[in-house]
């Protein structure tokens, strides 16, 4: 299978062909995921996945990241999603620029953040990210495993901490 799509062309050039970028919105990074040979793309607004065959797979704006986590010893780059579906799992070599890309492009998103334990010590996140794409500020609780948001203490506090991050930011 060739590594690039016609004769001539470069990576770059092929993914912008597929991509589609909106106003202002850049391809950053990228790199050829080995298993699937498709494309993992970073934009200025979005995550995307470009299949083996060229297509646009997937495209999801930063703001629904929650975490990118790399692991050298077997180089697998895995992003789990705010709304909890199932991760994105990739063997990524030679991806230095991908990985810096896509940390601050996450990173780029989050306008606040707090975190909290429940009384049995699990995790809930509360944060304020912006859609990259449009400028739209949202407003997430981010539930660690095992959490009930339908608890009334645990849906309480979180809410009280939304309020005190919008209050910081005027919002």
């Amino acid at each position: 299978m060739p590594l690039f799509r016609r004769r001539g062309d470069s990576p770059a050039r092929a993914l912008r062909d597929v991509v589609p970028l909106g106003h202002g919105e850049q391809l950053l990074a990228w790199a050829q995921e080995d298993q699937s040979r498709g494309h993992v793309v970073v934009t200025t607004h979005h995550l995307v996945f470009v299949d083996a065959a060229w297509h646009l797979a997937w495209r999801r704006g930063w703001h629904e990241v929650d975490s990118a986590t790399w692991h050298p010893d077997s180089d697998r780059l895995t992003v789990t999603w705010v709304d909890g579906t199932d991760p994105a799992r990739w063997v990524v070599h030679e991806s230095a620029l991908l990985k810096q890309a896509l940390r601050e492009r996450v990173q780029a998103s989050v306008v606040l953040a707090d975190e909290f334990r429940t009384e049995d010590r699990r995790r809930i996140r509360v944060v304020i990210r912006q859609d990259l794409a449009t400028g739209r500020m949202l407003e997430q609780i981010i539930a660690g495993p095992g959490v009930d948001l339908r608890h009334g203490d645990v849906r309480a506090e979180a809410e009280k901490r939304l309020r005190v991050l919008r209050s910081e930011i005027g919002f």
